[in-house]
């Protein structure tokens, strides 16, 4: 494509600029990945454009340099801790492959690599292998126009049509066109969710990309949402926190007290040893299954669960699973008989 074309001889321009030593052809298309053929007829692009490439042979290769006195590189300077930075923040979004997102960071730090003096590149490109992250995620390759259009319309505060399927909990979900006004992209729980006004609902609602089947920017526009808060907002919006808050206080015993006092399960915890080793816990959380079965499986180490319903669902959970194993050991002690 044009635009991949256009984005190539940049960063080869950029690659030019670093290396006043001179770049040969195969080293260029290594960095660039592509053919030699191909950049052979970049460096051409480049020269009929005005910039003032030579060419010199090296033994059997050619290299090529900008003549001297020729600028028109971004000047840039990075730390060291801020390359590995970069490098985690890529790896961090390998999860979203096939969005802006990841494909943006990929790019952005391959042009950033180019700009860097060679020993300095060098050390970018090892620390590839001094940090890296989960990749896991969803697959986005087939949804990667939607999430650009997504971000062009939160730009724009442009309201879009979309067709979206609704949860369901057998079968497929209903599919509706939806006319949304997108406030904001959030990636969480290793997937990409858009908060954005309904107006069928007339609410703000969350939304999860992969349930998009379909976007198209309209005519309409929408102002700047007021006294909206995305951290606010999502913050009760994933995981076991999920739903109106409310208080929440239990105590684990000293031989799990380390995991409580070096993990957060959520932003609200609050956490204080005692003397006896336990670890006392308060939350503002949404009281759910998630919550309940999180604290169940903490087993006999947690104690003083409130509020009392709580403890009640977590006790209720306890006993069903007696029951299923009871149930199972007695149907194996049948079958033996």
């Amino acid at each position: 494509m044009r635009g991949d074309a256009f984005a190539r001889q940049l960063r080869l321009l950029a690659l030019l600029e670093g290396r006043p030593e001179g770049v040969e052809l195969e080293e260029a298309a290594s960095q660039l990945g592509a053919r030699r053929r191909t950049v052979y007829r970049d460096f051409r692009v480049l020269e009929d454009a005005g910039v003032p490439l030579t060419s010199a042979r090296d033994g059997r290769r050619a290299r090529w340099r900008i003549m001297p006195g020729y600028r028109h590189r971004l000047q840039l300077s990075l730390s060291w801790a801020e390359l590995v930075a970069l490098m985690s923040a890529r790896q961090a979004l390998a999860g979203l492959a096939g969005t802006m997102l990841h494909d943006g960071v990929l790019s952005a730090t391959e042009k950033i690599r180019a700009t860097l003096p060679r020993g300095l590149a060098e050390r970018f490109r090892a620390a590839e292998r001094l940090v890296s992250a989960a990749e896991g995620g969803r697959d986005y390759h087939a949804r990667g126009e939607i999430v650009r259009r997504l971000v062009e319309a939160i730009e724009a505060r442009q309201t879009i049509a979309a067709r979206y399927r609704s949860r369901a909990t057998r079968g497929q979900g209903k599919v509706l066109e939806r006319l949304l006004d997108p406030y904001h992209l959030r990636a969480a729980e290793e997937g990409l969710y858009v908060v954005a006004f309904c107006h069928r609902s007339q609410a703000v609602k969350v939304f999860l990309v992969d349930r998009f089947d379909s976007v198209r920017t309209t005519e309409g526009s929408f102002p700047p949402p007021q006294a909206f808060d995305a951290e606010r907002m999502l913050r009760a919006r994933f995981r076991m926190w999920s739903g109106p808050p409310a208080k929440v206080g239990f105590t684990v015993a000293p031989d799990l007290a380390d995991l409580l006092m070096e993990r957060k399960i959520h932003p609200s915890q609050v956490a204080q040893r005692r003397s006896d080793g336990s670890v006392e816990v308060q939350l503002d959380v949404a009281i759910g299954p998630p919550l309940v079965a999180y604290l169940a499986g903490l087993g006999p180490s947690v104690r003083d669960i409130e509020p009392r319903h709580l403890r009640a669902d977590v006790l209720k959970l306890h006993r069903a699973a007696v029951g299923v194993h009871e149930r199972t050991v007695s149907r194996g002690d049948t079958r033996t008989a």
